[in-house]
């Protein structure tokens, strides 16, 4: 199996003739003082390929350049946050999907990297019923790692810019890590709470919930190491289940 990319010529891909496309999903939107906007694009380029070179595939795997807008209307209130509406994410899955079943791609995995992309579940669940077969995978990296590992972190999984997202942060892109970290525990704070506020009202400001200052490279190395491994298994099962299950 070879991860063919942008880098590819488009001769290369018909001679290749890739069967599974690979779309990670980054955002640009504010990560608080201490992670830069590009946080999510980031770590979807950084981990995207070692996660489809685990996999046992007969074809070739065309990896997609990482989408580096996507829906942040929970961010929005920040300097450079860019974002679009969940109705234009919508159609911007279908036209890649598209583009690529028109190229003979069979599946495409939808990879988000940003957790704030609530409609990519209902569009796959859309575009798998119209094809009445299932052709659109969804994974969340984050979903995959067992909650043991979000256990060895002093307050578990924090969901925006803490202990977790920053000690990934330090393990691979260090240098983007900006010395201005400030623990914000927010003791109201709770994920599903974002469906109706804003960080920005949330986190009283500072755009991030949690505790950055205990973040550490170790433990963003043993958190990198978790999200590869288990979201490669997890979607190594989705494939294998797409050859029993031929139908939606």
């Amino acid at each position: 199996m070879q991860i063919l990319n942008d880098q590819n010529t488009a001769f290369e891909l018909d001679e290749l003739k890739p069967n599974l496309a690979f779309l990670p999903i980054g955002a640009t939107e504010q990560h608080s003082r201490h992670l830069p906007l590009a946080t999510d694009t980031i770590l979807a380029d950084a981990l995207s390929s070692e996660m489809l070179s685990k996999l046992d595939w007969p074809g070739h795997v065309y990896l997609l350049p990482t989408l580096p807008i996507s829906s942040s209307e929970e961010n929005t209130g920040f300097k450079g946050t860019v974002s679009f509406t969940p109705l234009t994410m919508r159609a911007i899955i279908r036209d890649i999907w598209n583009s690529l079943e028109a190229e003979g791609i069979q599946h495409l995995v939808v990879c988000p990297w940003h957790g704030g992309n609530f409609i990519l579940k209902p569009i796959i669940r859309e575009l798998n019923c119209e094809k009445k077969k299932c052709q659109l995978f969804y994974l969340n990296p984050w979903e995959q790692v067992p909650q043991e590992i979000y256990d060895t972190f002093a307050h578990g999984f924090e969901v925006h810019c803490g202990d977790v997202e920053t000690s990934l942060m330090l393990a691979l892109n260090a240098e983007h890590v900006r010395d201005e970290r400030i623990d914000n525990p927010t003791p109201h704070f709770k994920a599903p709470l974002q469906d109706m506020w804003s960080m920005h009202t949330l986190s009283d400001g500072e755009g991030h919930a949690g505790h950055p200052t205990q973040a550490t490279a170790e433990k963003g190395e043993v958190f990198k190491n978790a999200v590869i491994e288990h979201s490669a298994a997890y979607l190594q099962e989705l494939l294998e289940l797409s050859k029993i299950y031929k139908k939606y």
